[in-house]
């Protein structure tokens, strides 16, 4: 997915996930409810609650899962890459 905005949400029902093959520089967070975060090459799985984020740095694909119920991503371009 590639994404050229400067912000999107995706809301995502409970079970549901999405794969982000091109959100390198982008900032992933929580708008509401529980995200799953998994990382191609990466032995970690992430847990994001409301309100939390985390910037992505390498261009590894993402596989994005709402954990528990249904929950909305945000994504937008990374402070950190600015």
């Amino acid at each position: 997915m590639l994404i050229q905005a400067t912000r999107t949400q995706l809301q995502l029902a409970k079970g549901q996930s999405t794969r982000l093959t091109e959100a390198a520089h982008a900032r992933l967070s929580s708008a509401g409810g529980t995200l799953w975060v998994t990382i191609d090459n990466d032995r970690r799985d992430l847990v994001l609650e409301a309100g939390e984020g985390l910037d992505v740095d390498g261009s590894e694909p993402i596989i994005v899962s709402a954990l528990g119920g249904p929950a909305v991503l945000d994504l937008r371009p990374s402070c950190a890459s600015a």
